[in-house]
């Protein structure tokens, strides 16, 4: 019988068109020190030759449990997850993006912080690339999550969930935004955004706890232009519209600023007086991103003030899409059904029961 103390993990791996990132990922994954793990891919219709690699790594490697399976269509990361989600025999599933590099002791350290029952979810550290370029450097720390204890959020290259807890929240299909390239196929080059957030915010309506673990760490190999950050920034602003309409949450705070400082620019037109209303709210703003910079991102001063500008202009590309997908989501309301935390955090103590149930039979 398995040791308590090392649970399976399954690894489950989204990807479309990386087979060379593909590649380095698994070959990290096959170098793990934890005892009892499984890695499952899920490839999304990739037209570069991944289904014919992933034939030839299972038996390359006989000493990794190793599956991988291929969706009828195109549909998008998160349909890949949920179908690896079904596919895993683990009692942790430990998520990470095919252009990541896992350390060796990665699962290790992701089952050492599950050291609670009632600790479901984990986040680890991500860490990025050298930086080739001046947008590169404005996004580097975007993944990064400072601290201890309760994380504030997921990031889905590198986090773990119980296999119970994600059965039962799953991860969101109805997500629209994904960015395409020219002849109609997922741009890999930009990210989405928001794909995790709502995992984190049930699990927290539920009550349960969840942690950052700074020593499971992952490189992600993700590189910009300045033409996929921006294609991020309004991907990423639709995808916070998406997901404010859909779990009944106040405006995005990130976004709030610059919205009130459009929304009282015209007071000028009253007054010319009145322009230190939205003055105000736009020097808010600007010393928010600056300090998010600082201490989140963990940039330093000299390295913020270089990237601002670009990440002013981040910002009101990311505003245009918010605004955007806000209005056209509201103008189609029959066509997503709407989730209600505050429901949820009253039923908490019913829906747990329900999902340590379903744990048992499973």
């Amino acid at each position: 019988m398995p040791e308590p103390s090392t649970p399976l993990i399954s690894v489950i791996i989204p990807s479309f068109n990386r087979r060379e990132k593909l590649a380095a990922c698994l070959e990290s994954l096959c170098r793990q020190n934890y005892p009892r793990y499984e890695v499952i891919v899920v490839d999304d219709c990739s037209t570069d030759g991944t289904a014919e690699f992933l034939d030839e790594f299972g038996p390359a490697h006989p000493t990794v449990d190793f599956r991988w399976y291929k969706n009828e269509t195109n549909s998008g990361a998160n349909h890949s997850r949920n179908r690896g989600v079904r596919e895993s025999k683990g009692a942790i599933l430990a998520f990470i993006d095919s252009d990541c590099i896992a350390r060796p002791d990665w699962l290790e350290k992701i089952n050492r912080a599950f050291d609670s029952p009632d600790i479901a979810a984990i986040v680890g550290r991500i860490t990025d690339p050298p930086v080739r370029n001046v947008f590169e450097l404005t996004h580097r720390g975007g993944n990064r999550i400072p601290g201890d204890g309760d994380p504030g959020r997921l990031v889905g290259c590198n986090m773990a969930v119980r296999r119970a807890e994600m059965l039962h929240i799953g991860w969101d299909e109805d997500r629209r935004f994904q960015a395409m390239t020219a002849v109609g196929v997922p741009d890999t080059a930009t990210s989405g955004g928001c794909d995790e957030e709502h995992i984190y915010l049930i699990l927290r309506a539920l009550g349960y706890r969840q942690r950052a673990a700074q020593d499971a760490v992952v490189l992600h190999e993700h590189y910009y232009t300045g033409r996929s950050l921006m294609r991020q920034a309004y991907i990423g602003g639709g995808s916070a519209a998406h997901l404010v309409y859909k779990y009944r949450l106040p405006i995005r705070i990130d976004i709030l600023p610059f919205v009130l400082t459009y929304v009282t620019l015209p007071f000028m037109a009253w007054d010319v007086r009145l322009g230190f209303v939205p003055l105000f709210f736009f020097a808010g703003a600007c010393a928010a991103l600056f300090y998010n910079d600082v201490w989140r991102k963990g940039k330093n001063v000299a390295q913020t003030i270089a990237t601002f500008p670009i990440l002013l202009a981040y910002y009101h590309v990311r505003v245009l899409g918010y605004a955007i997908e806000a209005v056209r989501v509201r103008l189609r309301r029959n066509k997503m059904k709407r989730v209600s935390l505050s429901d949820m955090a009253r039923d908490s103590a019913d829906i747990r029961a329900k999902i340590a149930e379903s744990a048992l039979r499973n």
